[in-house]
């Protein structure tokens, strides 16, 4: 293959992301050393020196940066909802990315923005088996993704949350991958319509009826998408996988006797985590609203916040 004909297959770039800088904990509070996007960018694509910043001739949308961002400043573009459903209306789904889409059922711009509450989502919201298609991976630029994606995926089975759920796979080979088209006979078509249709209203009753408003304004309060799938699908868990979901997912937060109960900390949480109490000498905390990214513990000048 010439050197020409590589570069017209597509890998993903920057706009397969979501980016809001003002919730960039960098940027809420510049004494932070969050790092984590820059971190874990294997194309070096991420700065933090002057704010959020993206070089658009570096990033090839991997996507490995909104599986770390703890505030939702780097999101990605894709509705993970639409790929649920249409991964349902098929027996033996196959989920791929923009390389392979002429075989899988549903696309993502790169398999390296599953992050481990997108893969727990999967596993408990399809039946069956869900084949991840990595045939392309190898050769691709964002083959760095791979070992990470493994990596999570034998965390989740080792912790015992994809029990009792759809059992997720890898493929890496033609032979592994046994895609199947979907059919589009008359019968199946209104079953999967039906299935649909149940299934979307069973997920509209379990999301929350206040819809989740995109803005940059700084005083803004918003779960990032992974922890909104994280809560949605946990409250269906039996109670023992509930309690290891709370172990691996959730954060504690314990105030000493030197909070002066400024409310510095609730004002700069960009998750609406912590809520002003005037009952109690400090902040009240949401642990459903916390990702753990530490800002409130940096911020304060009291020292007297531990996560």
């Amino acid at each position: 293959m010439s050197s020409s004909a590589k570069k017209q297959v597509p890998v993903g770039s920057r706009d397969d992301l979501q980016i809001d800088p003002s919730r960039c904990l960098r940027t809420r509070f510049s004494e932070s050393v969050c790092n984590h996007c820059q971190a874990i960018c294997p194309a070096a694509a991420l700065s933090l020196e002057d704010g959020l910043v993206i070089n658009q001739e570096q990033c090839s949308g991997c996507l490995l940066c909104t599986t770390v961002c703890p505030s939702g400043a780097l999101e990605q573009q894709a509705d993970f909802q639409a790929i649920i459903l249409q991964l349902r209306k098929v027996p033996k789904p196959v989920l791929g990315c923009c390389r392979s889409k002429e075989q899988a059922h549903a696309w993502l711009s790169c398999l390296g923005g599953l992050a481990e509450e997108h893969l727990l989502t999967l596993s408990q919201r399809l039946s069956g088996a869900l084949t991840l298609n990595l045939i392309h991976c190898d050769d691709c630029p964002n083959s760095a993704i791979l070992p990470l994606l493994k990596e999570r995926l034998q965390r989740m089975t080792a912790s015992g949350l994809t029990a009792g759920g759809c059992n997720l796979v890898t493929a890496t080979s033609q032979v592994e991958l046994q895609y199947q088209p979907e059919t589009v006979d008359r019968r199946s078509f209104f079953t999967s319509f039906r299935n649909s249709l149940f299934q979307a209203a069973a997920d509209v009753m379990q999301t929350s009826a206040k819809p989740v408003e995109r803005s940059s304004s700084y005083g803004d309060k918003r779960i990032p998408q992974r922890r909104e799938l994280l809560n949605q699908t946990r409250s269906s868990l039996p109670e023992e996988q509930q309690a290891t979901a709370a172990k691996q997912f959730d954060h504690s937060i314990r105030f000493n006797t030197a909070c002066s109960a400024c409310q510095g900390c609730v004002a700069i949480c960009p998750t609406g985590a912590l809520v002003s109490n005037v009952q109690e000498e400090h902040p009240e905390f949401v642990q459903e609203r916390c990702t753990g990214c530490g800002l409130c513990v940096e911020f304060c000048l009291d020292q007297a916040i531990r996560l």
